[in-house]
């Protein structure tokens, strides 16, 4: 950060630091908070960057803030900005003038630097009660007293117009811009009385969001899908049923019902009645009424292209997040296609080996989140989830709907289906991962990051900052191992050549984590990136060893993987690492599922009575998700757990949204094995809630609704920061409710341990502990929006494979001849009429396709080979 400030501004400025007494100015005023007597803080919020740490509390009407660690130079940060009290989302006019009120007390000696500027620090129009003419010679920080109370009163005239901009105090460490620590580790430093107020004009004043909705029945805003379930949830405390009633865009009821009681929702803190119209099936655009006066946003009912358009910009998201090439315009599938494109990031990406001081060339791949960093472990899950995407579709048979010329990425037309070719970029980068030789070669180093955190607001082309790669572990390793070894079948038949080359790296990765199989990676992290620390590994061996034994059928492999506490096991309590107890069965730490599944899709290759004993095992678990949306009044396959090791209250954890999207993901697979079609509804209740039917009536996806989360934590997506950059695209899940509270914007909302679960959530680009976007999240969202856009019946049938390109080379199966329980007899299904000419396969059981040919639905083995 360049502190230095030239050709600053004319400035008139008055002081007055002294004890008064503070009045309340409503005009003009542009803070959102003046004093805490709510018990918020917000807007105002503490941040760190570099050691710098900071605890705060707002208590008895005062923001309260103590310093652990003020960082700085001589702390191994940066400086005096490492700890910050500050409050954004300012415009401050030229030729303005200002009134400026604040009150600090400090129970140490210390200095202070406070202004009022840009984000980036290059422009202020104020700072440290100058006084008046030009503050270039107003550097010197501001003394305190241990004890004392500095009450300041002032007023300023802008020289110059900042449109977003911010009021901070700097409190940190030393640095090139600061001789010493502001304040010493322990201080604690009380805000009160803050002001600023618009003396020329109102015309920006701090306007309060509107928080609260003014619907009460909650609904998928998106819509629901034709022979799906279709469920919304109205929010009373009448204890009786309430009558509703469907009405279309002209207002007319064309659907009537009663409300089923549901009680007290634990989760959200509502009572609240089930809306369950299933058996609605009209095309069109609707809202609900209720008797009562409660109404529900508008919905859509049968229109399968929203979902398409939620499949193709769910994964967009990954081209729109690659590192090492320019994103262009043409590659965009929504918002501000030109504001979104960009230069190509860390080209090339050569970064630090921190524990050789050695460089290594690692371009490519997927930036992780709303960081530029780059992560194995977190790398693994999302890509296994896009390649086991293509790998089901080959399993249900429409494996053209990924075909190449369906995705919108700069390999369309190369030949190869478009789904692995964007999985292919990332499954190329973590080759670029490894150990190229030493005590070490073949292992995976965990992560590769910046150095130092860098702030909101950058592109990934002028991220400057040096980049580091932290050492290796065998929890990455195996992750390079798994994904390689599942890419080698995929793409066996495709590009026999990579296949070589993918399962050479996923054998030689997993001897190398066999010969170092305790390089667990640590659970805290250096500056500058996440830690994706875990101390067990066993799932990860499981899950190599599944890929690696279906990929290539070796002895030594069925071994490794029967002789495994995970063998054909699907947990639905993960623990250990960073979990304790989540409600779950994958997340990128607990991956022992992964190499079920994979098993799950490969019925030739396991003995039938195994296959039958995964099954039970996959089934039970959905049945557990399929339970729990039955005790929810909002129909979601997720539930509170122990926050973290530190925090043993009971709620929603970091990523929340994502286990809502897993736990779908699994209850799919449920349906794969059994045929049961309410396992297609269990999916797609887990994506209402996603898309809605939630206790905040927000869809969690950007541009999907009408009322939807719109400003994720990302660095480039940093419009509602700086309006020069872009807003997200559409198509993006944020993380959602969090109880955890780990980030100071949301640390100064006022929740406490008693929220509503369902409740901890903010929808701003500063709160990352509820509102980041990372690849894991939208992968699992992208899998269960494929999965019920083509299990349904109105699918527009050029979006899925024809029939006749099945790989099937036997005849059609007639009834009663070798099909599951609930497929034995063919199925009348009515059809539209544009769609009968053209079949539409849809899974039914293990291994069954059923095509609809004249409304009638034939089934069709799809043949396999063992390993």
């Amino acid at each position: 950060m360049k502190r230095t400030i030239k050709s600053m501004l004319a400035v008139t400025l008055s002081v007055a630091i002294s004890l008064v007494s503070f009045r309340t100015v409503a005009a003009g005023e542009q803070l959102g908070a003046t004093d805490f007597e709510n018990g918020e803080g917000l807007p105002w919020h503490t941040c760190v960057s570099g050691t710098g740490s900071m605890d705060f509390e707002v208590t008895n009407g005062q923001f309260v803030i103590t310093i652990n660690n003020p960082g700085g130079r001589s702390n191994g940060g940066q400086d005096r900005w490492d700890c910050q009290f500050r409050h954004r989302d300012l415009t401050i006019v030229e030729g303005h003038q200002y009134r400026v009120q604040y009150q600090i007390t400090s129970s140490e000696d210390g200095q202070y630097f406070t202004k009022i500027g840009n984000y980036d620090g290059n422009i202020e129009v104020w700072h440290n009660n100058s006084d008046g003419t030009d503050l270039d010679s107003t550097w010197d920080r501001i003394p305190i007293s241990a004890g004392e109370t500095q009450n300041v009163d002032l007023t300023f005239t802008a020289g110059q117009t900042v449109q977003t901009a911010e009021w901070t105090f700097h409190l940190g460490g030393d640095g090139t811009y600061t001789d010493s620590v502001c304040f010493p580790a322990g201080t604690v430093l009380t805000f009160d009385n803050m002001s600023l107020i618009d003396l020329t004009s109102d015309e920006n004043d701090y306007a309060t969001e509107q928080t609260s909705s003014d619907y009460a029945i909650m609904v998928n805003q998106l819509g629901y899908l034709t022979g799906r379930v279709k469920q919304a949830t109205l929010v009373s405390d009448l204890e009786e049923p309430i009558a509703y009633s469907i009405l279309d865009a002209d207002g007319n009821a064309v659907y009537s019902g009663e409300t089923e009681l549901f009680g007290n929702d634990a989760d959200s803190g509502d009572h609240v009645h089930i809306v369950d119209f299933t058996d609605f099936d009209t095309a069109g655009t609707y809202h609900i009424e209720a008797e009562t006066g409660e109404i529900s946003r508008d919905f859509s009912v049968g229109n399968s292209d929203d979902y398409y358009s939620l499949l193709q910009d769910s994964l967009n998201y990954y081209y729109q997040n690659r590192s090492g090439i320019e994103i262009e315009e043409q590659y965009i599938t929504s918002g501000d296609a030109s504001a979104l494109a960009r230069a190509a990031g860390h080209l090339p990406d050569v970064a630090t080996i921190t524990d050789s001081s050695n460089t290594q060339d690692v371009t490519g791949g997927w930036y992780d989140a709303g960081d530029h960093g780059k992560y194995v472990v977190n790398g693994g899950i999302s890509l296994w989830l896009l390649q086991n995407m293509y790998e089901t579709a080959v399993f249900m048979g429409t494996e053209d709907a990924f075909a190449d010329g369906t995705m919108s990425i700069p390999e369309n037309g190369n030949g190869y289906p478009d789904l692995l070719d964007e999985a292919r970029w990332e499954m190329e980068w973590m080759m670029t991962m490894l150990v190229a030789d030493g005590e070490y070669v073949d292992m995976a180093y965990h992560k590769m990051h910046d150095e130092n955190w860098t702030g909101l607001a950058l592109a990934p082309a002028d991220d400057t900052q040096n980049r580091v790669i932290l050492p290796p572990s065998t929890a990455a390793t195996l992750n390079v191992s798994a994904c390689s070894a599942q890419a080698a079948r995929l793409w066996r038949d495709i590009d026999p050549v990579f296949a070589d080359q993918c399962l050479d790296v996923a054998q030689r990765t997993y001897a190398a984590a066999m010969a170092h199989p305790d390089l667990y990676a640590p659970l805290e992290s250096p500056a500058g990136g996440g830690a994706y620390g875990d101390d067990n590994v066993t799932d990860e061996f499981y899950w190599a060893a599944c890929e690696l034994y279906l990929s290539t059928g070796e002895q030594s492999y069925l071994d490794d993987m029967t002789a495994s506490e995970w063998y054909l096991q699907i947990p639905t309590s993960l623990g250990g690492g960073e979990s304790v107890g989540t409600y779950g069965s994958f997340d990128w730490g607990h991956v022992s599922a992964l190499g079920n599944l994979s098993l799950a899709l490969n019925p030739d290759s396991v003995d039938a009575d195994i296959y039958n004993e995964l099954s039970t095992s996959i089934t039970a678990a959905a049945d557990t998700y399929c339970d729990r949306e039955s005790s929810q009044g909002y129909g979601q396959p997720y539930a509170p757990s122990a926050l973290s090791y530190d925090n043993s209250n009971v709620g929603y954890i970091w990523g929340s949204n994502s286990f809502v999207a897993d736990n779908s993901v699994v209850i799919s697979y449920a349906y794969l094995l059994t045929g049961d079609s309410s396992y297609i509804d269990g999916a797609s209740l887990g994506l209402d809630y996603l898309l809605g039917r939630n206790p905040l009536d927000i869809s969690y996806v950007t541009g999907y609704g009408s009322n939807t989360a719109q400003n994720p934590h990302h660095r480039y997506w940093a419009a509602s920061l700086d309006p020069s950059f872009p807003s997200a695209p559409s198509g993006v899940l944020v993380g959602g409710p969090n109880g955890g509270m780990e980030d100071p914007y949301v640390q100064s909302l006022g929740w406490t341990s008693s929220t509503a679960p369902a409740r901890c959530y903010a929808d701003n680009i500063e709160a990352y502990s509820v509102n980041e976007c990372t690849i894991n999240w939208n992968a699992p969202l992208a899998w269960v929006t494929a999965f019920v856009l083509y299990t349904n019946v109105d699918a527009p049938a050029d979006m899925v494979a024809p029939a006749d390109q099945t790989d099937s080379d036997e005849p059609v199966l007639a009834p009663d001849e070798d099909l599951p329980p609930e497929v034995t007899d063919p199925v009348e299904v009515a059809v539209p009429e544009e769609k009968k000419s053209s079949p539409i396969p849809i899974l039914i059981g293990v291994g069954a396709v059923a095509v609809i040919v004249g409304g009638v639905v034939i089934f069709k083995r799809k043949s396999g080979k063992k390993a």
